[in-house]
C-alpha cells in the first residue's frame, strides 16, 4: 500500500458540539456527519437519561438485545420506532438495520435474485457495491449522474432480466452533489423498474419534515419504492432503516442476510432514536432550518463540500497544516475516492457560525502548496 494512503486511528477523547478534543487540544470539527448537532447535544443527552430513570426503564435489558430480532431480540421499542418511521415517510412499513452499510447490503442481496439486475450510479457508496457483489443478480454501473448512459444500459439489458432495481444516493457522500430523482422516476416507469434511494446524507437536511431529497417535490416520494437512510448522521443516533410497502419489508425480514443473521441493536439505542423523532422532532426541524441559514450565508449549495487536492501525500500534508490552525479536517484518499482525487471532505453543521466557515476557507487558501487543488464550494 502507498504510505500516503495508509490509515491510522486517532485518539479522540471527546466531542462537544462543533468541537472535538484530541490529546488535550481543541479543534473545530469539519469531519463530522452530525449535521444537525443532535448527537453531541448535551442537553438532549441529559434529558434522555432523566427520561429513562423517570420511566423506570433502567431495570430492563437496555444495553444488549442478546439475540437477533427473529429470536428473542425484538423488544417493543423496535416495533414502535418502525411504525414512527413508516408514518414519517407515508409508507406501509419500515425495517431497522444495525448500520447503513448492513441496510444497503441486506436490501440489495435480499431482494435481487438470479435473473434480476441492478443499475447503479458509479459513485454510489461501497455498501451498495457490496450488496450488488453479494446478490445473485447481475449489475450494471452508469456514469455518475448520467441518466442518458443509464437509459442506454436499460435499453440494452433491461429486457434480459425479470426484475430491475435502480439504486442511487440522494446526496452523494463524497461530493455533496444530488441525484435527479425526477429523471430516475421517468426511467423507472418507462422500463418497469423499482427504485432504492439511499438518503443517508439527505435525511434531516433536505425536504419537507426533514425526510430528505425525496420530499423536496411532493410528487417524488410516492414513486420511490424503497427509501433507506442511516440514523448515525443528521439524526444523531445509530443504525439505519428502510421504508417501503409491506410486501418488500416482509421479503427483507425473510431474505436480507444482514438482518437475519445479526444480533439486534441495544434497546437503549432504539429508545434514543425514538426520543429524538417523537419528543424532539420540532428541535430537529429547527436545526434543519438553522443549517440552511448557514449554507445560504456562506454561499453553499450543499452541507458537504469536497476540496480536491489531487495526490494523497499533498492531501495528508494539507490536513496536517489545517490541524495546526485548529481545524479537524481529515484526508479522504483512494480507494475511498478515485486515484488522483484525494480530498478534504468538508462537513458543515447547524451550530457552526459563518465566521467558523470563513476562517476555515482562509486557512485552506493560505496553505503554501496550492497546485492542482480545487474547492467546489458550490457543491
Amino acid at each position: 500500500m502507498d504510505s500516503a494512503n495508509f490509515r491510522s486511528l486517532y485518539p479522540i477523547s471527546r466531542r462537544k458540539g462543533i468541537y472535538l478534543f484530541e490529546e488535550g487540544k481543541k479543534f473545530l470539527n469539519f469531519s463530522s456527519n452530525d449535521y444537525l448537532n443532535i448527537g453531541t447535544n448535551q442537553a438532549l443527552t441529559k434529558e434522555f437519561l432523566t427520561f429513562l430513570l423517570e420511566k423506570e426503564l433502567y431495570g430492563e435489558a437496555l444495553f444488549s438485545s442478546s439475540s437477533s430480532r427473529l429470536l428473542s431480540g425484538n423488544s417493543a421499542a423496535f416495533t414502535r420506532l418502525e411504525k414512527t418511521l413508516a408514518k414519517w415517510y407515508k409508507k406501509e412499513a419500515a425495517l431497522l438495520f444495525n448500520s447503513g452499510y448492513q441496510a444497503n447490503m441486506g436490501i440489495i442481496s435480499g431482494l435481487m435474485q438470479k435473473g434480476d439486475a441492478v443499475f447503479s450510479d458509479k459513485l454510489n457508496h461501497n455498501s451498495i457495491v457490496a450488496g450488488m457483489l453479494h446478490a445473485e443478480s447481475k449489475f450494471y454501473r452508469y456514469k455518475h449522474l448520467d441518466y442518458n448512459h443509464l437509459e442506454d444500459l436499460l435499453k440494452k439489458y433491461r429486457s434480459l432480466h425479470k426484475k430491475a432495481l435502480l439504486v442511487t444516493e440522494s446526496v452523494f457522500s463524497m461530493d455533496g452533489d444530488k441525484a435527479d430523482l425526477s429523471a430516475l422516476i421517468t426511467l423507472k416507469e418507462k422500463y418497469a423498474c423499482i427504485i432504492l434511494l439511499d438518503e443517508a446524507h439527505g435525511v434531516g437536511v433536505y425536504g419537507k419534515n426533514a425526510c430528505g431529497l425525496c420530499t423536496e417535490d411532493e410528487t417524488i416520494l410516492p414513486k420511490i419504492d424503497i427509501v433507506m437512510s442511516a440514523m448515525g448522521k443528521a439524526l444523531g443516533s445509530h443504525g439505519a432503516f428502510c421504508t417501503a410497502n409491506a410486501e418488500i419489508i416482509q421479503t427483507l425480514i425473510n431474505k436480507a442476510p444482514t438482518f437475519i443473521f445479526s444480533t439486534a441493536q441495544a434497546p437503549i439505542q432504539i429508545l434514543w432514536s425514538e426520543f429524538i423523532l417523537t419528543r424532539h422532532f420540532d428541535f430537529l426541524l429547527s436545526q434543519q432550518q438553522k443549517l440552511h441559514r448557514l449554507m445560504q450565508a456562506c454561499g453553499l449549495s450543499s452541507h458537504i463540500v469536497p476540496h480536491i487536492v489531487g495526490e494523497s501525500k499533498d492531501c495528508v500534508n494539507m490536513s496536517a497544516y489545517l490541524k495546526e490552525q485548529g481545524f479537524y479536517v481529515l484526508p479522504v484518499r483512494p480507494p475511498t475516492v478515485p486515484q488522483h482525487t484525494a480530498r478534504l471532505r468538508l462537513s458543515f453543521c447547524a451550530d457552526m457560525q459563518k465566521e467558523h466557515v470563513d476562517a476555515l476557507f482562509r486557512a485552506i487558501h493560505s496553505f503554501p502548496n496550492k497546485e492542482n487543488m480545487q474547492c467546489n464550494a458550490n457543491g
